[in-house]
């Protein structure tokens, strides 16, 4: 009784958080179709305990990304942290543990990277290979040339200077740095949770047909340099990192888009190594002023065709009366090569695989069943599509959709959770600000009334209300996001444990309300 009490109490002072303080964007929801959410405290309050004091996520953590490393969809590495996982969901005691298997291509590996400028000094470059791109005959040694728009369009003139050359692109103009300009925050302040969302936020999404049109466009133009930069007997590319401080930031030729080097038996493009802002910039500026710059490069890649398919990773809570139904939580499992995955996105999957472990541990039945799903593909992109994985699950699991209530996802770092978008779902505002108000204290403020991104988008463009956690950004986009320093040191622990109460807390009490969400 006293339990229930409380319950009741805390769930007056939701409704009245809402209703007369001003909280975030309440007054776009239709409040009176939702009812109160009943939220169980000695659950929580469990939960917490168990998340806070008996953490799995430091040494599962250390696992992936410290033995398993860097996981790009296709490769050897990615199908062992699949049945690792997998191996730890049975070890956890979730049900119906399996592997889900859907055509990818082929897969790439790094294998070695050397390079070094030996005139007008000699000076190791700090580098890396760009995904599915190509390998050396061995060490190959050439001049540093300066390849510009005008001259890609007329190789048969130009194209003789690029013969065993390492061609790079035209410097940028110099900026200096900004004494003045403060770091940014680790933290999003209350004014910028509360804050309206931009327009930008609110708008429509373009078609999948605009964007495939792009994308196509893009990809085409990149191809097409490098098939005049080969043929024209060019050693490779040098592109430059877009960070300083001897940060590798760098995926594939076209940002995350692989389009068709993943054909097998496709072509082999030229190597395409990308150097740290230092490096590039020193060759760069000497070459400009016509002084001789010679380099020497040994890159290692390996294509593989052994295996075509990708897999995604699932497991479950099975449910009570309504077991038919199903609330799930993902996290994308793979990781572009230049660090080891620890904050994209080896955080939101290992805290989404302590939140189940969590309420195993509790021994909480669930209405619902509650669903893991780890998924692979989320960082290349094909022409036509993005979040190959979630796709892929979403195509086969389409006579089911109907039954899945809804989905959370975890992917913007190691920073703790600070709310959530509503994916421009008015109902949704209301039922995520009372499940979250016994986590103020954790700093769980804000529902967000915009879109986000992410796998939990392939779930909302076919009717499944879909959902990204909000989080601190922890230097995710200013120096972790497909780094070389996105490695074990860039977790927070604290915050990924928060994040795991936060999540499990959420996805129970989902599994537990009386109708589907709306």
């Amino acid at each position: 009784m006293q339990r229930l009490q409380t319950t009741r109490l805390l769930l007056f002072w939701c409704v009245t958080s809402l209703l007369f303080t001003g909280s975030l964007h309440s007054q776009s929801a239709r409040l009176q179709t939702v009812g109160l959410e009943k939220v169980d405290l000695s659950i929580v309050e469990k939960i917490r305990d168990e998340g806070m004091n008996r953490s799995h996520i430091p040494e599962d953590a250390l696992y992936l990304v410290d033995v398993i490393g860097p996981r790009l969809t296709g490769s050897p590495a990615m199908k062992r942290a699949n049945e690792w996982t997998a191996q730890k969901m049975r070890e956890y005691g979730l049900a119906n543990v399996h592997l889900e298997s859907y055509e990818f291509g082929r897969g790439w590996e790094e294998v070695s990277y050397f390079g070094r400028m030996t005139e007008p000094f000699v000076r190791p470059l700090s580098g890396r290979s760009l995904a599915w791109t190509g390998s050396t005959r061995g060490l190959q040694r050439g001049r540093a040339v300066i390849v510009t728009a005008e001259a890609l369009k007329d190789p048969a003139r130009y194209g003789g200077d690029w013969k065993g050359a390492w061609v790079l692109p035209p410097c940028g103009p110099v900026t200096p740095r900004d004494l003045t300009l403060a770091p940014p925050p680790f933290r999003l302040s209350l004014e910028e949770l509360l804050a309206p969302p931009a327009p930008r936020q609110q708008a429509p999404r373009r078609t999948r047909s605009e964007e495939t049109r792009s994308n196509v466009e893009q990809f085409q133009r990149a191809l097409e340099t490098q098939n005049k930069l080969k043929a024209s007997g060019a050693l490779g590319f040098l592109g430059r990192s877009r960070l300083r401080e001897g940060i590798l930031r760098g995926s594939s030729i076209m940002g995350d888009g692989v389009g068709s080097l993943v054909t097998p038996d496709g072509p082999e493009l030229l190597p395409n190594i990308v150097l740290t802002d230092e490096d590039h910039s020193l060759i760069c500026r000497n070459a400009a002023r016509g002084i001789p710059v010679v380099l020497e490069f040994n890159i290692q890649n390996h294509f593989r065709e052994d295996d075509l398919m990708a897999y995604n990773t699932i497991g479950e809570i099975p449910g009570t009366d309504k077991r038919e139904e199903v609330v799930m939580l993902g996290a994308h499992l793979d990781s572009w090569h230049m660090g080891t995955g620890a904050t994209d996105n080896g955080a939101g999957s290992m805290v989404t695989l302590e939140a189940m472990r969590i309420l195993k541990v509790l021994g909480v039945q669930p209405r619902r069943t509650i669903r893991l799903a780890l998924f692979s593909g989320e960082e290349p992109e094909f022409l036509d599509r993005s979040y190959l994985g979630s796709s892929a699950y979403v195509q086969t699991h389409e006579r089911e959709l109907e039954k899945i209530t809804a989905i959370l996802e975890l992917d913007d770092g190691t920073g703790r959770i600070r709310g959530i978008t509503s994916e421009m779902n008015p109902y949704a505002i209301p039922i995520f600000e009372q499940l979250f108000r016994p986590f103020r204290d954790l700093g769980v403020v804000a529902v967000q009334h915009r879109y986000g991104a992410g796998d939990a988008r392939s779930f909302d463009q076919r009717g499944v209300p879909g959902f990204k956690f909000i989080q601190d950004p922890i230097e995710y986009d200013t120096k972790t996001h497909h780094t070389s320093i996105d490695t074990y040191e860039a977790l927070v622990f604290d915050d990924l444990k928060q994040a795991a109460i936060v999540m499990a807390s959420t996805v129970y009490h989902l599994a537990m309300r009386d109708e589907m969400f709306p």
